[in-house]
C-alpha cells in the first residue's frame, strides 16, 4: 500500500458516517495524557507519545480532539462546569463552596503542570477558549444576580469566576508550589464577601 493510499484510508476512516466512539479508548487516551503529563510536563507532551501509551494512534486521536490542546483541556479540568451554589441564604457559605469548588479544580498535579502552556495555547485555539469560558462561568451570573451583583452586558465571565479562578491561576502561573490550602480560601471568602453587608440574606433582608 502506497503512502498515499493509506493517507486517504484515514481521511476514509474519519469521515465515515455514524462511526461509533470506542470509550475504551477514549479512555485510554485521557489516562495517557494525564500519566505523560506527570512524567514529562506540557511542553514535552506529544500526541504520538500519547498514542502509544494509550495503544493507539494519532489518527484516532484527532478524531476525537482537535489538537493537544484540547485533549489535554479535557484530560486535567472536570467536563462540567463549576457548579452553582445552592442560595442558602448565608452568602459567606454559598462563596465558601464556590472558592473550595474552584480550589479543588485547580489544585492537583496534572493541572499545575498543565496550566502554563494550557493558557498559553487557549488563546490560540477558539474552541478550547470556549470550553474553558464556559465551563469557569457555569451559571454565576444567575447567582450573583440573586445577591444584586449585575455585571457588563458584554463580560464573558462572571465577576466571581474571575476572581476566584483568576487568582487561583495566577497563584499557580506566579509560584508553582504556592499552597491553595484552607488559609487561602478563607482568605478568598472573606476578601469576596466584604463587598455585601454582614448578614444579607437573598431577598436583600437583613
Amino acid at each position: 500500500m502506497t503512502a498515499e493510499s493509506g493517507r486517504e484510508g484515514k481521511r476514509s476512516a474519519r469521515s465515515t458516517p455514524g462511526r461509533p466512539r470506542d470509550g475504551r479508548i477514549d479512555a485510554a487516551i485521557i489516562a495517557a495524557t494525564r500519566e505523560l503529563l506527570l512524567q514529562t510536563g506540557y511542553p514535552a507532551l506529544s500526541l504520538s507519545a500519547i498514542a502509544a501509551r494509550a495503544g493507539t494512534t494519532t489518527a484516532a486521536i484527532y478524531r476525537r480532539w482537535s489538537g493537544k490542546a484540547q485533549l489535554v483541556h479535557e484530560a486535567v479540568l472536570p467536563a462540567e462546569t463549576i457548579p452553582t451554589p445552592d442560595g442558602s441564604g448565608d452568602i459567606r457559605r454559598d462563596i465558601r463552596a464556590l472558592v473550595e469548588t474552584v480550589r479543588a479544580m485547580f489544585d492537583r498535579p496534572e493541572v499545575r503542570l498543565a496550566l502554563p502552556g494550557l493558557i498559553a495555547d487557549t488563546v490560540a485555539a477558539p474552541d478550547v477558549h470556549r470550553m474553558m469560558i464556559d465551563r469557569l462561568a457555569g451559571n454565576l451570573a444567575a447567582f450573583e444576580s440573586r445577591y444584586g451583583q449585575e455585571r457588563r452586558a458584554d463580560d464573558q465571565l462572571p465577576m466571581l469566576a474571575e476572581v476566584v479562578a483568576g487568582t487561583a491561576i495566577f497563584r499557580i502561573l506566579i509560584r508553582h508550589d504556592a499552597a491553595l490550602d484552607d488559609t487561602w480560601v478563607t482568605e478568598m471568602t472573606e476578601m469576596i464577601t466584604d463587598r455585601w453587608p454582614s448578614g444579607q440574606r437573598v431577598d436583600g433582608t437583613l
